[in-house]
């Protein structure tokens, strides 16, 4: 026979009773831990994330709201999340031009026809005084691609709704060079050095359309 003693009912009600008591202390641990305050931000950027985060919290309808969101996670290097606040915005508003173009953009490097149709639908979505940026933007991606016709026709439209957009002037002239057109090239790169006169990338494309060293 074992000398082991049963446990009495009294034994048992010890137990128990110390048994509660450690989980209630747990979880006293487990609620400390949730109301502890969230460690404050501590950077510029992480500051702006919070803030906007705030701005999606108070108002969820509000697509602006989370483009500001996507553009501080962009500028923290999130590029995943920003497109997700993007997307959001762009399923509460399916003409935020500023939404369609980050998308775009983000979308340049793996899937050019994609982010060719986000721009086209920021251009169409933008406000006039706002509709070179997008345009921009696709012929820098057209001009990668190899298309200098159709970034030509992007840039001309850039600068016709914004003449003092240097990267329209710049981004035409390139245009105009790879189409063969040195002459229209020129004019398009001083026109873009006249915005900038200490622009060592134009200074360098001028020099060598004229052939200098």
């Amino acid at each position: 026979m074992s000398s082991r003693a049963e446990p009495t009912p009294k034994t048992l009600v010890a137990a128990v009773l110390a048994l509660t008591v450690t989980v209630l202390g747990l979880g006293g641990a487990i609620v400390a831990i949730k109301l502890r305050p969230q460690p404050v931000p501590t950077t510029a950027i992480d500051r702006s994330i919070e803030l906007w985060q705030r701005a999606v919290i108070a108002d969820p309808e509000n697509d602006d709201a989370r483009v500001g969101l996507g553009m501080a996670l962009l500028e923290a290097g999130r590029d995943n999340d920003a497109r997700g606040a993007f997307e959001e915005a762009i399923g509460l508003n399916g003409d935020n031009w500023t939404a369609l173009l980050q998308l775009g953009l983000l979308a340049a490097e793996s899937d050019a026809e994609g982010a060719i149709e986000y721009f086209d639908g920021s251009i169409a979505a933008a406000p006039t005084e706002n509709k070179a940026i997008p345009l921009v933007a696709k012929g820098d991606l057209l001009l990668r691609q190899d298309d200098a016709e159709g970034a030509r026709i992007a840039y001309e439209q850039a600068t016709v709704d914004m003449p003092f957009l240097l990267d329209a002037h710049f981004g035409l002239g390139r245009a105009l060079e790879a189409l063969g057109h040195e002459k229209g090239a020129m004019k398009a790169y001083k026109e873009a050095l006249r915005f900038d006169p200490t622009n060592q990338v134009i200074a360098e494309a001028i020099a060598q359309l004229k052939g200098e060293d």
